[in-house]
């Protein structure tokens, strides 16, 4: 895949077309084709035995690290956007975007609430004719932690540390919207523009992350559902003085379960469906990872003995 450098689309105030300004609760770019950041890149390259590392700097409120790890079959790509300045009386809305050769016929597909494949069709609705008049803002669609594209043997998978808009406004390539900044209301309720400001008056900087893999289409989703599950849910690390002779390890289950099977929830509760605070029940809950037919081994029907 080719990384384009991070683009920005200028926020409409109204147009011709409709008088309905970009703000907090719409999109509404005000060309359909977004522009870089910067035309000039100034990069560096950090090489160790363990990690690589491409820093990118396109401006002085925006950056980028794309970062290889020894053994790692994925990149990662890392993020750091803002305060975007608006001095020039345009609200921006920032994007990361990959380019590909993949012929994807206007198809693309994001998650529902980490789970649930769905197929998106460009310039298309399944239960309605639809008149397109908005071309980009009308082929956004939630992300929650992943979009991907694929040809006949291909697929890029591009994994969200969180909840993003994002789409595949041309063949081949992927978009993930990572931050905006806004100078008019969209009139749907909350009467002021979204501009929230830190204390020093500027207004947000945010970091992020995203994985990207390029893997065969046969075995994609061996990949990308395991890891989609390991940067949604971190572990925590905390610190805090123990003795040396501490527990190091420790498990609940006498025998892994299988690859496909997650464990969702394991709580105590007191049988009261809505308190999970302490009694002489337990909830259990566990979850078939993959869709039918995603994978030919992730796929298969799994019988959990308890």
């Amino acid at each position: 895949p080719r990384f384009r450098p991070v683009s920005r689309y200028n926020s409409s105030g109204g147009d011709a077309l409709s008088p309905q300004p970009s703000g907090a609760y719409i999109f509404r770019p005000g060309a359909p084709r977004p522009v870089p950041v910067s035309q000039r890149v100034p990069t560096a390259l950090l090489k160790t035995p363990l990690v690589q590392e491409l820093h990118q700097n396109f401006s002085s409120w925006c950056s980028q690290v794309l970062r290889l790890r020894a053994g790692q079959r994925y990149l990662e790509l890392e993020w750091t956007v803002g305060p975007i300045p608006v001095g020039d009386g345009w609200g921006k809305e920032i994007i990361s975007r990959f380019e590909t050769p993949l012929r994807t016929d206007g198809r693309f597909y994001t998650d529902s609430n980490g789970r649930q494949i769905l197929e998106r069709r460009r310039d298309y609705r399944p239960t309605w004719n639809l008149n397109q008049t908005e071309p980009v803002a009308g082929n956004y669609y939630p992300v929650n932690t992943r979009i991907f594209i694929k040809d006949q043997k291909l697929q890029l998978t591009v994994l969200t540390d969180r909840s993003q808009g994002g789409s595949s406004v041309t063949d081949g390539s992927v978009e993930l919207m990572v931050h905006r900044r806004l100078l008019q209301d969209d009139s749907r309720g909350v009467g002021e523009p979204l501009d929230e400001q830190e204390p020093d008056g500027r207004g947000l900087r945010v970091r992020g992350l995203h994985r990207v893999l390029l893997d065969p289409v046969a075995t994609a989703a061996e990949r990308h559902r395991p890891l989609a599950q390991e940067l949604g849910t971190p572990p925590f690390v905390l610190l805090a003085p123990a003795p040396l002779a501490g527990t190091r390890q420790f498990s609940g289950l006498r025998r892994e379960l299988p690859h496909n099977v997650h464990l969702l929830t394991l709580a105590a509760g007191d049988g009261d469906a809505g308190d999970a605070g302490g009694g002489d029940t337990v909830l259990l809950r566990l979850e078939h990872q993959f869709a039918r037919g995603e994978s030919e081994s992730g796929s298969r029907p799994v019988t959990i003995d308890l």
